[in-house]
Order: structure tokens, then C-alpha cells, then sequence
């Protein structure tokens, strides 16, 4: 067993976030590719039956879709899911922190509608990784919590310190859970480790997707299209839209999404000639670093694009015509932007036969949460609590859970719930916390923005019939888990150096190299024997 401090110092030390756990004999198992990746049968997947969508699913994958919020939305839960006991747990978020349950009318609203007290411990996310390990090594996560996908000896964690929830989740069982039922298959085979279901997903979906955003107000005043562009008509409208002296760039940072659609990069790892091939080890990936790094040193990204993370802020107010994000970022942009006539597109970007690119598309989950093992009643009021927190769009628990208490956290624009200033402090801009316990599934809704919908549903309806999923997802490499996030970062400051000019493009292919020899190799052979144990190569 690994000490307490180690655990403190990193990576490597997460690996030891073992030390002191329970029941974790499994950590002689975290080299068994068969132990780790053992399937079981997902949960039924059951569609809530609410407000038909305004648009409609032409795909699988393809989000529910609405122009504005139901103007009756029903209730769908009777009496509160929990028992008067309190319950703890510890949460990330993005958002500024809300006040505390003693001076927050909406946390104290909401502990009345679970019928239990909810005390949670909330981390930035930015200090989320380091935060996760100090809770871990201080048994301090509380009864229910999300979870730190990075964190070393994942599944020998998971095993020794959350709820194996298999005979409650797997197959019907979950139909005891509709919401929760409600949740896509495919979200759930990221809640697998060694066998069993040890979490719930919290679901994205494609909308957890990089793309890139444009400034359609700005494109319309500079008279420049940019409905589909190639490669070349996509640095021509760079060029038109960057004026430096007036503080004006095309991009807030590098467009490697549009660029990985143009080029036709693998998502992440992609099998060809019968083995899994990484990203980085293509040409088509040392070409896109050639496109950015000629692309900053032209003066058309940012001169802060490659080194800071202020993209929002900079397409926000003018200062970058285009950004990277995702489609669920587009909420978020309308939510907080006051100029005049402020308006997103999509472009639809082509690749070099003039078809769609290849779109890549995001994990089905932004994250997973569980609950500490405990008894089977106790499980389930977790459970129970968990499905009331993943009650879909158009119920009266989810206008709630986004939206807070009518009149102090909201008022409405017609049946769109707008938020107050109260709703933004307390409701943590209609994205408390509680969100990374358990969620519904993430629709195309941007209230007070339909055109905004259809721009969302237009751009979904051309990509999603050729998109790439991530051909890894539900499957676990000890390689990558105790070295990933070390190889990765080596990786990250090689490419920035090459975008900077402070490389040349020829260092990539050592670095490769290394990276390689370093674990990529191991990290490719664990997931080929994950995707054959699962019946998926």
C-alpha cells in the first residue's frame, strides 16, 4: 500500500489513492486488461415520455430540440425522494461558487423538495483534480460525489470506495429509476469498471462537442461568408476579418477542430490496417500543427490565443471573430453577452473532396458520480435522490433544478424562464452544482434564442450521419491511467512550442517517438485487448 503523501503529489500520487482504502486487494489487478474492462449488461434504456421535441430526431444521436420552454411543465415526482437524514457529498463547477445553504433561498428550496438536508463541499474546477485526491486520502467525499476521471487505479478505486450498483442499474432494474432509465446507453458504458456499474454518467452527449463558433454579426458588418468553408476559404475570411490595430483577431484560439474535420484525423484513436492508431501519430496531425503554428505566426490567432484561456471573454466582446467550444457553450454565450444583436453560427466546415469534414465527436458524458457503498436502503434513497436530479426538460423538476424559485430567480419571457440576478448568484447561472450528481440528458434549448436553435439543429442534422465517435470510450488502459497525464502534457508544451515558433515542425516526430517508447505503445495494446474482451474489435 502507498502512503498518504504520496497521494498528495500528482499523478503518480493519485495512483496511490489507494492507501488506506477498503477492500482493495484489486490492486493487484490493475494490470488484468480482463478483470478491468469485463462487460455487463448496460441498463435498459426507457425515453421519457414528455414534450415532443419542436424538430425533428433525424439521428440516432441527434439531441431533443426545442424552441421554447413548455408552458405547462408537469410534475413527475410525488412527495420528495428523500428521508429527512442529511446527505453530504463533494461537486466541481465552472461557475462562480454559490452562496451557502444559510443565505441561499434556493438551496434551502431545494432541500425541502428532496426531503433531506443537502451539505456539499464545492471545488472550482480548475482545483478539481487536487481537491478530488486530498477528499480521497481524507475520506472526505461524502455520501455521494463526482468523480475525477484522471484519478490513477481508477477502477481499484472505484471498487474499494463506491457502491457496486449493478443489481439496481443493470438491465430493468433501472426502470425503477425512469430518469435515470432516460439516460442513453451509451452514456452508461462509461460507468463500467471491473464488471459492474460503480456510477451514474453525467450525460452530454454530442453537445459536450468541439466545433468552431463564429460571430455571425461580425461576419454580416465585414461583409464576409463563412456559411461552409475549406481550408483555403477559411484562412482567406481570417485574413479579412483581422485588423490588429483596432484589437480585432479571426481566432480566439487554435481551430484544431475545424482543422481535424478538413483534414480528417482520427477521433483521438481511430483502428486502421487492423491496429489502433493515435491522432498524433498521422500525417494529417503533423499537418494541422503546420496550419496553426503558420496561422499564429501570420498574426490571425490571439497574440494570447496559445498561452492564456480567456477565448470566452475575447469572442465575447469582439476581440476574436471565431472560438472553439461547444454546442453547449452557445447557452451560455447568449446567457451573458448585452451587445446588440450579438449572433452565433456554425460553420460547416469542408474538407478537401468539398464534402462535410468528418466531425469528432465529444465523450457521451462530461462526467461520472457515485455513491459510498452503504445499505441496500440507504442505496436507494441515494438513488432515489439521484433520479430526482435527472428529471428531463419540460418537467417542473427540472424548471426548478435550472431555474430556481419564479419571480427571485426568474421571470418569464413569454414560457422561457429568464434569469434575475439573485438566479445567477444562487442558482450558479442555472447550473448549480447538483449537476455533476446527476443530470438529465443536455437538449438544444437556448432560451430567448430559437434562431439560435436552428442554427445548432441545421449544423447536427449535416454532421451527425458521418461523425466519428471516440472508439475507446468505455474502456480502460493501466498505461494510461498512472502515465496519460504526463505523456499528454509533454505532448500539449511540444505542440505550443511548434504553434510559437519556438520548434520546428520536425521536433514533432521525435517527440512522437518518445512518446511512444514512454507508454503509447502499452496504452495502444491495453485498449486493443479492452475493445476484444468487450466484443467490440
Amino acid at each position: 500500500m502507498i502512503s498518504r503523501r504520496a497521494l498528495l503529489g500528482g499523478s503518480a500520487a493519485a495512483a496511490a489513492g489507494l492507501a488506506g482504502l477498503s477492500g482493495c486487494a484489486t490492486v493487484t489487478r490493475s494490470t488484468d486488461i480482463a478483470a478491468l474492462n469485463r462487460p455487463v449488461a448496460l441498463p435498459t434504456f426507457q425515453r421519457f415520455d414528455g414534450p415532443k421535441p419542436d424538430l425533428p430526431l433525424t439521428h440516432e444521436l441527434m439531441p431533443d430540440c426545442f424552441y421554447r420552454f413548455p408552458a405547462d411543465p408537469v410534475q413527475v415526482t410525488q412527495g420528495v425522494p428523500g428521508d429527512g437524514s442529511e446527505i453530504t457529498g463533494t461537486v466541481q463547477t465552472s461557475n462562480p461558487i454559490p452562496p451557502t445553504a444559510d443565505r441561499n433561498p434556493y438551496w434551502q428550496e431545494l432541500n425541502k423538495r428532496l426531503g433531506s438536508p443537502l451539505r456539499l463541499s464545492i471545488t472550482s474546477a480548475s482545483d478539481w483534480g487536487s481537491k478530488f485526491a486530498t477528499a480521497v486520502a481524507g475520506d472526505t467525499l461524502g455520501d455521494m460525489f463526482n468523480v475525477d476521471g484522471g484519478f490513477a487505479y481508477l477502477p481499484q478505486f472505484l471498487e474499494a470506495r463506491a457502491q457496486d450498483l449493478t443489481e439496481h442499474l443493470s438491465g430493468d432494474a433501472i426502470l425503477e429509476y425512469p430518469f435515470l432509465a432516460n439516460l442513453s446507453t451509451e452514456s452508461w458504458r462509461g460507468c463500467v469498471y471491473s464488471g459492474g456499474i460503480r456510477a451514474v454518467p453525467i450525460q452530454r452527449g454530442v453537445m459536450s462537442s468541439n466545433l468552431l463558433l463564429a460571430r455571425q454579426d461580425l461576419l454580416d458588418q465585414f461583409g464576409v461568408d463563412l456559411t461552409s468553408p475549406d481550408l483555403d476559404e477559411l484562412i482567406k475570411a481570417a485574413v479579412a476579418v483581422t485588423d490588429e490595430r483596432k484589437n480585432r483577431w479571426a481566432f480566439a484560439v487554435p481551430p484544431t477542430a475545424a482543422l481535424s474535420s478538413m483534414l480528417g484525423l482520427p477521433n483521438d484513436w481511430e483502428v486502421r490496417d487492423g491496429r489502433l492508431v493515435h491522432s498524433r501519430e498521422t500525417e494529417e496531425h503533423k499537418e494541422m500543427l503546420g496550419i496553426t503554428a503558420k496561422l499564429q505566426a501570420d498574426g490571425l490567432i490571439h497574440p494570447d490565443g496559445i498561452s492564456k484561456q480567456n477565448q470566452k471573454v475575447w469572442f465575447s466582446q469582439g476581440s476574436a471573430v471565431m472560438t472553439q467550444d461547444t454546442y453547449s457553450s452557445i447557452q451560455s454565450f447568449y446567457r451573458r453577452n448585452t451587445v446588440e444583436g450579438f449572433a452565433i453560427t456554425l460553420p460547416l466546415v469542408r474538407d478537401r473532396a468539398g464534402k462535410i469534414g468528418r466531425f469528432l465527436l465529444g465523450s457521451p458524458n462530461n462526467s461520472i458520480a457515485t455513491i459510498k457503498p452503504g445499505s441496500p436502503e440507504r442505496t436507494k434513497l441515494m438513488l432515489r435522490v439521484l433520479n430526482w436530479m435527472a428529471a428531463p426538460f419540460g418537467t417542473q423538476e427540472y424548471l426548478f433544478r435550472k431555474f430556481g424559485l419564479p419571480e427571485r430567480h426568474y421571470t418569464l419571457n413569454g414560457t422561457d424562464p429568464v434569469l434575475t440576478e439573485a438566479g445567477g448568484s444562487e442558482v450558479c447561472l442555472g447550473e448549480f452544482p447538483i449537476q455533476y450528481l446527476a443530470d438529465g440528458g443536455y437538449p438544444v434549448y437556448f432560451p430567448g434564442h430559437p434562431e439560435a436553435v436552428d442554427v445548432a439543429y441545421n449544423h447536427l442534422k449535416a454532421i451527425l450521419p458521418t461523425a466519428a465517435t471516440k472508439p475507446v470510450y468505455g474502456t480502460y488502459s493501466p498505461t494510461q491511467s498512472t502515465k496519460g497525464k504526463i505523456l499528454d502534457s509533454r505532448m500539449d508544451a511540444t505542440t505550443k512550442d511548434i504553434q510559437l515558433g519556438r520548434a520546428d515542425l520536425s521536433s514533432w516526430d521525435q517527440a512522437v517517438a518518445d512518446w511512444r517508447k514512454s507508454g503509447g505503445d502499452a496504452i495502444r495494446h491495453e485498449y486493443e485487448e479492452a475493445l476484444a474482451i468487450q466484443g467490440r474489435r
